[in-house]
């Protein structure tokens, strides 16, 4: 999955662009999206930062479907879309509760007495 991708299902998600097209008049918005894209791949996955839409992020399909939601939220609050920002804000928030609650590792290692 690259940034591009991320971004193109943001811009889906606000319904700036349908499946189809009309991407050119919203590319503008790339270095948001781009840095918002990285902010939130790092923190929720610790991937590595992309130099550009079109590089591959190392992240799950569940990790993308979330980052697009933040993505949208972000590029909702510059448009100065109220009501589709609280909507995408919602949204992510729920999705990222969700995420954040899988486990993600199951380390090995003995209970110590923390007790003193």
């Amino acid at each position: 999955m690259t940034g591009f991708d991320i971004f193109e299902s943001a811009l889906i998600r606000l319904g700036l662009i349908n499946s189809k097209g009309s991407l050119e008049q919203q590319l503008p918005l790339r270095k948001t999206a781009l840095s918002v894209i990285n902010e939130l791949a790092g923190d929720l996955c610790k991937a590595p930062p992309i130099k550009s839409l079109n590089d591959i992020l190392q992240i799950d399909r569940k990790a993308a479907t979330l980052i697009s939601y933040g993505t949208a939220y972000v590029l909702a609050t510059v448009m100065g879309e109220n009501e589709k920002q609280a909507t995408m804000l919602a949204i992510f928030n729920a999705k990222r509760k969700l995420y954040l609650s899988e486990i993600k590792e199951i380390s090995d290692r003995m209970p110590g007495n923390y007790g003193g």
